[in-house]
């Protein structure tokens, strides 16, 4: 089996606080502006960078894009405070392991708590926490901190000094021994952690840098789809995927697309074309002549197509994780429906679950019962906090559906979780079943 992220914890991060953000095969967050939606989809975007397991200053705020989220690290602490916390769980089989984290932005940026750990599945103990690994307390002013690992032995764990300044599950391969049973299954809960949030892949696509001859070599999907000439270049080499691609783009399409191709420059450069039957004749258009709508939805066709070619280890078959912001951008209201298949067939198919957030009422009416459960609501709480709240666990979740539908809700800002009525209650389960 893949390793999966199954679920985001932000304990205090942004805005947001004391919060859990299950991943579905499609994930949908929902919310007025400035509820917070755009806060989570930043945890995703550190817990990405925490797993290449570098530099803290490089992994938040370097890189060439800059930083990975708005504000930087400093910007991932709540206002007047100078630390933030971030944790999630990854499943494989019957192994779950969780990673919980707190990171200072102040005076020095690095870990000043980890932990690495699950639930034993046995035993007298069945239920417990297992530490796999556990930090003790930390120096805000050391480069350096200590963690005890789990050696299956009685009295206190041994202790290993660790980096600071780097996610300490990503040092468990040079810093742990893996001579014994108990040291081998360390390296396993880390490999599974880092395997899954390795697949966080966050899709901001900015249209006008899509227009441009790009290097064939340069073939992975980068978060600006910069390079979606390459990668589409790559992928209508295969068949199959070619297929699918010309699928997708002649449902989403109102042009009468027949063929999907990329032209190549005296440089050895290429460019994606989509060939149209224009003026009774069929032509192909250029990315350089393609609408922003079409360049955006081509970069999410990629996306969920371009899933990474596996690696080492017992752990190497991570699911994707795409994450997008305004899923609806670009993409007329009639082709809501269509899209959200194709995103669930992808999970299906290729293991590609999507993280969104989304304003559209279209795409809230497209959604099918059975996919309530993984729609979550933003909202700010009386003391200015983001929480979230699944549409499933809200008090009058019936009472929603049932009045009007989700996307109607939603435009007259009534999608929010509510308190339940219970003289209401009693009188509509009086009505059905009688006194």
């Amino acid at each position: 089996m893949a390793a999966e992220l199954t679920e985001l914890r932000l304990p205090s991060f942004k805005s947001v606080r004391d919060t859990r953000i299950p991943i579905s095969p499609l994930t949908l967050i929902v919310g007025r502006n400035g509820s917070g939606k755009s806060n989570i989809l930043d945890g995703l975007a550190v817990l990405a960078a925490l797993a290449q397991g570098g530099d803290l200053r490089d992994a938040l705020d370097g890189g060439r894009d800059g930083p990975v989220v708005r504000g930087g690290s400093e910007g991932c602490a709540p206002l007047g405070e100078d630390s933030f916390k971030i944790g999630c769980t990854a499943v494989d089989g019957d192994l779950v392991v969780n990673l919980d984290v707190e990171i200072q932005t102040a005076p020095s940026l690095q870990i000043s708590s980890e932990r690495l750990w699950a639930r034993r599945t046995a035993g007298v103990r069945k239920g417990e926490a297992l530490d796999y690994l556990k930090t003790e307390p930390a120096s805000a002013y050391s480069a350096d901190i200590v963690a005890r690992w789990e050696n299956s032995k009685r009295g206190l764990n041994p202790p290993v000094t660790f980096r600071a300044t780097q996610l300490l599950t990503s040092q468990v391969p040079i810093r742990v021994p893996a001579t014994s049973q108990a040291g081998r299954k360390v390296h396993d809960a880390a490999a599974l952690v880092l395997a899954a949030i390795s697949g966080i892949f966050i899709l901001d696509p900015i249209p006008h840098q899509m227009r441009e001859y790009v290097p064939e070599r340069d073939s992975r999907l980068r978060r600006n789809a910069e390079n979606l000439s390459a990668t589409l270049a790559r992928l209508l080499k295969e068949d199959e995927l070619r297929q699918t691609l010309l699928s997708m783009t002649q449902s989403l399409s109102e042009a009468q697309v027949s063929n999907l191709a990329s032209v190549t420059s005296e440089l050895g450069d290429v460019m994606v074309t989509i060939e149209e039957q224009i003026g009774g004749a069929r032509r192909p258009v250029p990315a350089r002549l393609m609408s922003d709508g079409t360049l955006r939805f081509l970069a999410i066709a990629a996306a969920m197509l371009d899933v990474p070619e596996e690696g080492e280890g017992p752990f190497s078959e991570a699911g994707r994780v795409l994450v997008v912001e305004e899923l609806e951008n670009g993409l007329h209201p009639s082709q809501a429906a269509l899209l959200l298949d194709r995103l669930k067939s992808s999970a299906k198919e290729r293991g590609v679950r999507t993280v969104a957030t989304t304003h559209s009422p279209a795409i809230l009416d497209a959604l099918s019962g059975s996919d309530h459960s993984s729609v979550v609501v933003a909202s700010r709480d009386g003391e200015g906090w983001s929480r979230v709240t699944r549409l499933v666990d809200f008090p009058d979740y019936f009472e929603v559906v049932g009045r009007a539908s989700l996307g109607s809700t939603a435009t007259t800002d009534k999608l929010r979780p509510g308190k339940v009525d219970q003289d209401k209650v009693e009188r509509t389960l009086a009505s059905i079943f009688g006194d």
